[in-house]
C-alpha cells in the first residue's frame, strides 16, 4: 500500500467536501487503487475551519511555504477560487515538485499556457477534472475523444447556477430575482452572483475546453459574452410557447481556420437535447469529424461531485504523473 501525502489549500465548502469524502471512503478507496491518500496540511485564513473539516490541529496552516517545503506532500489541491493569489500558488507548486489538481476554472483559464509550461518543464501533472463538470468526467473522455477525432465544435450548458434560475423562471413561472434569491437559499449561488449570471463562469469553463481543443490557450477575454440578468418572463413565456426554453448557451465553433466563441443565453428548440437539461444539472455537446456528436450530462456543480472528481484526479496524478498533460502550445 501506497502513501500519498496531500495538502488542500483552501478548506471551504469544496475543501472540506474533499476532507470528508477521504475521511468516509479513504479505506475503500485504499482497497479499490492501492493508494492511501493521508491529509498533511489544510491551508485556510481561518485554521479552526481546517478541525471543522475534521483535520488535526497540526495540519492547519496560514501559509502555503510549509506545504512546499513537505516533501512528504506529493499532491497539492488547491480549491481556493479566483485568479490570485490562486494561480501563484498553483504555479509555485509545479515548481516546488509537487503535482497539481485543481477545481480553479479562473486561474487556469487566464494562465493556462504557462501552468500547463512549467508542469511540463518539471515533469509533474496538472490535473483539473473539477474546473470545468465536476461530476461529469469530461476531461478523460475529451483525452478519448482527442487522441482520433478532430473537435469541430462545443456547445453546452456548463453552468448550473443559471440553468437553475432560468428552469425557475421558466417551470414556477417566477421572475429573475425571485428565481436568484430561490438559487442562493438552495446554495446554488454565491452572495454575490456576478460570475455566475452575467456568464463569466461559462467563459472560463469554455476557455478551457476550447484551449484543450485548439491546442494553444484561448483566453476567457477572446469570449463574446452576455449573461442572463437581462432575460425577461416575456422572453421565457415565448421561448415556451414555441415548445423550446431558453438557456445559457457556451458554443465554441471552428469556422474559416479559426475559432469563434460565445456564451449567450438563446432560445433552444424543444427538439434539442439541451432544452431539457433542468435544473442545475449541465451537458456538454461535442461535435467530432469521426465519431459525431456525443453528448455527456450529469452534475456539474456542487460539493460532493467536485471532490470527486479532485480525488479522482489525485489518483491519476500519482498513477500517471505528466503524461496527461494536454498539448497546449506556449506561443498560442
Amino acid at each position: 500500500m501506497q502513501t500519498v501525502g496531500v495538502a488542500l489549500l483552501g478548506v471551504g465548502t469544496v475543501g472540506s467536501a474533499v476532507a470528508k469524502t477521504l475521511q468516509d471512503k479513504g479505506d475503500e478507496l485504499a482497497r479499490r487503487t492501492g493508494l492511501r491518500i493521508d491529509v498533511r496540511w489544510g491551508m485556510a485564513r481561518h485554521p479552526e475551519r481546517v478541525v471543522a473539516a475534521g483535520l488535526p490541529e497540526h495540519a492547519a496552516t496560514t501559509s502555503i511555504d510549509p506545504i512546499l517545503e513537505d516533501p512528504d506532500v506529493v499532491v497539492v489541491v488547491e480549491a481556493l477560487g479566483g485568479e490570485e493569489p490562486a494561480a501563484t500558488y498553483l504555479k509555485r507548486a509545479l515548481l516546488a515538485g509537487k503535482h497539481v489538481v485543481t477545481a480553479n476554472k479562473e486561474a487556469l483559464s487566464k494562465h493556462f499556457a504557462e501552468l500547463v509550461a512549467v508542469a511540463r518543464e518539471r515533469q509533474r501533472a496538472l490535473l483539473f477534472e473539477a474546473s470545468v463538470g465536476a461530476g461529469i468526467p469530461l476531461m478523460a473522455s475529451l483525452r478519448q475523444l482527442l487522441s482520433v477525432n478532430r473537435v469541430e465544435r462545443i456547445r453546452g450548458i456548463v453552468n448550473g447556477t443559471t440553468n437553475f434560475i432560468l428552469t425557475m423562471m421558466a417551470e414556477e413561472g417566477v421572475a429573475y430575482h425571485d428565481a436568484l434569491r430561490e438559487a442562493q437559499r438552495r446554495g446554488y449561488a454565491e452572495p454575490d452572483p456576478t460570475a455566475d449570471v452575467e456568464g463569466f463562469d461559462a467563459a472560463y469553463k469554455l476557455s478551457i475546453l476550447a484551449s484543450l481543443v485548439a491546442g494553444r490557450h484561448i483566453h476567457p477575454e477572446r469570449i463574446d459574452r452576455r449573461g442572463i440578468t437581462s432575460v425577461t418572463p416575456d422572453q421565457i413565456l415565448d421561448a415556451r410557447t414555441r415548445g423550446g426554453a431558453v438557456k445559457l448557451i457556451a458554443e465554441a465553433v471552428y469556422k474559416n481556420g479559426d475559432w469563434e466563441l460565445r456564451v449567450h443565453p438563446v432560445f433552444v428548440s424543444g427538439n434539442d437535447l439541451l432544452a431539457h437539461v433542468r435544473l442545475n444539472l449541465n451537458a456538454i455537446e461535442l461535435t467530432c469529424d469521426r465519431v459525431g456528436t456525443v453528448v455527456l450530462y450529469g452534475p456539474g456543480a456542487g460539493p460532493a461531485p467536485t471532490a470527486a472528481a479532485l480525488i479522482a484526479d489525485v489518483i491519476d496524478a500519482v498513477r500517471f504523473g505528466p503524461a496527461l498533460l494536454p498539448r497546449i502550445d506556449p506561443a498560442g
